[in-house]
């Protein structure tokens, strides 16, 4: 009986391994274009790491396990927390701000669809040390170039401050712990039941009123959405100063080059529940699901354990930019393997084949070896179906005389060279 990959983790054929190493490669360009350190943090981490404070949508879908000590772990379901435990531990006494970097695989426990794996890659952006709208404005810009570079120019940022739902639920003496209960109904769209909770913990009935308000406005129109905003928070300033800078951090983003679509969101809940500051989501046309998100979470850091440590960060959704690109056939790059088939034909020794190939990959030539038996003109066939320049044939004869034939597949020339005429060898193969 065959057996497949287990449900919602998928094996990557070339193609799609090819596109997604062309991702990473924007990501880390931009990294380097930004100053970003690129770190790796384990698969496996212990449980209370993501149980803390990811949120009640991550802590259901873990994939969790013990260890032959009895210890509780996790497969990770994202990486922010990770970083933020580096950030407390190895990384503490590193002057700030201080800019990593991360490609990673994460694991959660979805229900296979489109956009969903339950084995899928980020690549990430965190900034850590600095509280100024410049770093929240950053992350917009990484993530801009990002998508600019890829080819996805048509994608758009959902923008909002969880901050200001927060500061209004605290003015009511809302605890942290519910507050996060509160925002994950919001992002759930489950806004009955937060309003329920708010009344069940005497919110007064304004603030449950404004919060309605704010979760319903949103658009592209800035000035009319804060303005609206504005008002709606007019009794609650904590809650407007959230507001405000929100406002600066689109400013700066745009003044910063930022020239996407944004939609502000006043309202926006995002369902990590470390999120307390500003938050975003990055989107295509025509999809529901965003592609990135972020957000600010100015106390992660100290949860475990470090000293306090603003952080502002993104994780890029790499598995649902590929599936992305694939459905709408965009240009994915070929699978790389070498424009030069090596064959040996009439006799030839197997050990001179392979130091022919030997001899050509020392000189920096890529060189595929037909290992299979091929006549001459299927293995002529396969290297033309495959994209391949060079032909080099060797043979009983090239062998006595230590040389080595090398037909050109576009202009169907050959000429004979000596194995060791190097510079001959590399006249031909720059010509084409």
């Amino acid at each position: 009986m065959p057996i497949d990959t287990p449900r919602g983790m998928d094996d990557l054929l070339p193609r799609e391994v090819a596109l997604k190493r062309r991702i990473e490669e924007v990501i880390r360009e931009v990294f380097k274009l930004y100053g970003y350190l690129e770190i790796e943090t384990p698969t496996v981490e212990y449980y209370e790491l993501f149980a803390m404070k990811s949120g009640e949508e991550i802590r259901e879908r873990m994939f969790e396990f013990e260890d032959k000590a009895g210890r509780k772990l996790v497969l990770r379901p994202e990486v922010t927390a990770s970083i933020a435990r580096l950030v407390s531990t190895k990384l503490k006494v590193w002057p700030q701000p201080l800019r990593l970097g991360y490609i990673a695989d994460c694991y959660r426990y979805d229900e296979p669809q489109w956009g969903r794996r339950r084995r899928f890659w980020q690549g990430g952006f965190e900034l850590f040390g600095s509280r100024s709208p410049l770093a929240d404005a950053e992350i917009l810009q990484v993530s801009r170039e990002v998508f600019n570079r890829i080819g996805l120019r048509n994608h758009f940022f959902k923008v909002g401050h969880v901050g200001i739902i927060r500061k209004l639920l605290a003015e009511f003496q809302a605890s942290e712990r519910d507050q996060d209960r509160i925002l994950t109904m919001l992002d759930r769209k489950l806004v009955n039941d937060a309003i329920t909770l708010m009344k069940k913990l005497e919110v007064e009935g304004e603030a449950i009123k404004a919060i309605q308000e704010l979760v319903k406005l949103e658009g592209y129109d800035h000035e009319r959405i804060f303005k609206e905003a504005s008002e709606i928070l007019s009794p609650w300033k904590k809650a407007r100063k959230c507001l405000e800078n929100l406002n600066e951090i689109i400013e700066t983003a745009k003044e910063g080059g930022v020239d996407s679509p944004i939609m502000v969101s006043p309202g926006l809940a995002r369902g990590l529940e470390y999120y307390d500051g500003f938050i975003f989501e990055q989107g295509l046309p025509g999809v529901q699901i965003s592609f990135n998100g972020g957000g600010r979470y100015d106390r992660l850091v100290e949860l475990f354990g470090g000293k306090p440590t603003p952080g502002v960060g993104c994780a890029i959704g790499i598995t649902r930019i590929m599936q992305y690109m694939l459905d709408k056939s965009l240009e994915i790059p070929e699978p790389p393997r070498p424009k030069t088939l090596l064959t040996g034909i009439s006799g030839v020794s197997p050990g001179y084949v392979a130091r022919v190939a030997d001899n050509l990959r020392k000189l920096g030539i890529a060189v595929e070896v037909e290992v299979t038996g091929k006549k001459l003109p299927t293995a002529i066939e396969f290297a033309v179906k495959h994209g391949m320049k060079f032909m080099v044939i060797v043979g009983e004869k090239e062998e006595k005389g230590e040389k080595i034939s090398i037909r050109n597949l576009g202009t169907r020339t050959q000429v004979e060279v000596d194995l060791k005429d190097v510079k001959k060898i590399m006249e031909v193969f720059e010509r084409a």
